[in-house]
């Protein structure tokens, strides 16, 4: 009965160092993905923070645009309505 016990205790340490052989490769590989997690997650992070300010800036550059042309389209309705004023004055009527 010694004999198959010794037999089995064999049977049951080499399981046990097969699980933990198994148990350490999976904690292994979890921790190899979790870097590579993390490592894609600050590539994203860099990359929206990238398209942020490029959003950023463009959106500035059109507001000074749209402002710019506000300015221009100013200047241009002002000498039109002094020449409208001016043809009143006169009594002329101007072709648009």
């Amino acid at each position: 009965m010694t004999n198959k016990s010794i037999t089995l205790d064999e049977r049951l340490e080499k399981l046990d160092a097969q699980l933990e052989h198994i148990a350490t490769a999976v904690v292994k590989g979890f921790e190899r993905t979790d870097k590579e997690i993390e490592s894609t997650e600050m590539n994203l992070k860099t990359q929206i923070d990238i398209y942020a300010r490029a959003v950023d800036a463009y959106a500035k550059q059109s507001e000074t645009y749209m402002q710019e042309m506000l300015a221009l389209g100013a200047k241009v309705d002002r000498p039109e309505k002094q020449i409208e004023q001016i043809a009143e004055h006169l009594h002329l009527k101007l072709a648009h």
